[in-house]
């Protein structure tokens, strides 16, 4: 990546103090060997039509192989944020998962000592999270996700592993956020909460953390940065649009930032035969920004099952992003991904960008019209 286009873009990067790569995993990077996964009766490689939720459950397989012994996971650990380090990235975000299993909190222990030795470097930040739900018959584990949060910098959350339309035994959907909003409440860390990954208009989860957060009450640090994070929210961009608009006005009545993964959001599931508004697995992270929705990017799962052709240098995330939502402005990229907030004038530009592709896409629509 060295044309002028990702030239300026990375010294606008390195103007901002480098790469905030926002939500990772990366106790499970780089997992895409055959053993890893299902005690090598799985191959990844050749198993991309599985669905989302199999992947979930096939996470506690992962949970029992060598990819959790402590030389494997920090080995693998170390690779991934060598790869940041050398991108230019000053803080990584990452989920670790503290499951009620093999894991318990082993990993993110591991991990927070890890960090450590690269904190001249890099700022690791670990989230305890889990991809497996909660069950209130199973209460070891909300227990060891509790003792997680304690010793973890931020908080994962899962809600839709809870959904009993899924998942009839646990806690539900809505339970879920309400009990990570009081666990934010309690220890004044950050969620990121991953909602809206299926890609259709029937999927409302961040429309239901909304629900909650406006029930429950909505946490944000003093100076006004969100303590709530959605992170991939791509269904939202199906809606109609004066769903979205209300939407929105959720989004910023409940001060919900977005971190959006560009890879994984296009590498969702596109289920053709649901009819949507034309647009292609992307959050509306331009009309999102313009309305003042802080905007983060991650680089979400690296090189495992979740996603195998993930890496952890975001700016592979500026080249899926700039050409998904065609935008190419480097300075306001930059801002994205380096996790800085934009300023008047760029959401002025960027509103302005809209509105000119606006006028030409009612230049195609009004031909195809008369014809």
């Amino acid at each position: 990546m060295t044309t002028l286009f990702y030239r300026r873009v990375r010294e606008a990067v390195d103007a901002l103090g480098g790469f905030h790569n926002a939500h990772l995993h990366l106790d499970r990077a780089n997992t895409l060997d055959d053993g890893f996964v299902d005690h090598g009766r799985l191959s990844v490689l050749e198993s991309s039509a599985i669905s989302l939720q199999k992947k979930h459950a096939l996470i506690a397989t992962v949970h029992d192989g060598p990819a959790y012994d402590r030389d494997n996971l920090i080995a693998r650990v170390d690779e991934a944020t060598q790869v940041m380090i050398a991108a230019g990235t000053r803080v990584g975000d990452t989920m670790v998962d503290v499951t009620n299993d093999r894991v318990g909190t082993t990993a993110l222990e591991w991990i927070n000592a890890y960090k450590e030795t690269v904190a001249g470097k890099i700022a690791i930040r670990t989230a305890a999270y889990t991809p497996l739900g909660f069950r209130d018959d199973e209460p070891a584990r909300w227990d060891v996700f509790e003792r997680g949060v304690a010793m973890a910098d931020f908080i994962g959350s899962l809600p839709e592993a809870d959904d009993v339309g899924d998942y009839p035994g646990n806690i539900g959907f809505e339970e879920h956020c309400r009990r990570m909003i009081a666990l934010c409440k309690a220890t004044g860390k950050m969620v990121h909460v991953h909602t809206d990954q299926r890609n259709i208009p029937q999927e409302d989860g961040t429309e239901r953390l909304i629900k909650v957060l406006r029930e429950e009450g909505c946490p944000s640090k003093p100076e006004g940065e969100p303590l709530i994070w959605a992170v991939h929210m791509i269904s939202p961009s199906t809606y109609d649009d004066a769903r979205w608009q209300a939407f929105v006005e959720g989004m910023l009545e409940c001060n919900v930032g977005v971190i959006s993964c560009p890879s994984a959001a296009i590498g969702m599931r596109a289920i053709r035969p649901v009819m949507t508004p034309n647009y292609n697995a992307i959050p509306r992270i331009l009309e999102l920004a313009v309305a003042g929705v802080p905007i983060r990017l991650g680089s979400d799962n690296v090189a495992d099952m979740c996603s195998p052709s993930t890496t952890a240098d975001l700016m592979d995330e500026v080249f899926v992003l700039s050409g998904a939502v065609r935008f190419f402005q480097p300075e306001i990229l930059a801002k994205f991904a380096a996790g800085v907030a934009l300023s008047e004038d760029d959401r002025a530009n960027i509103a302005t960008h809209l509105e000119q592709n606006d006028e030409e896409v009612g230049k195609v629509v009004r031909r195809w019209v008369k014809g």
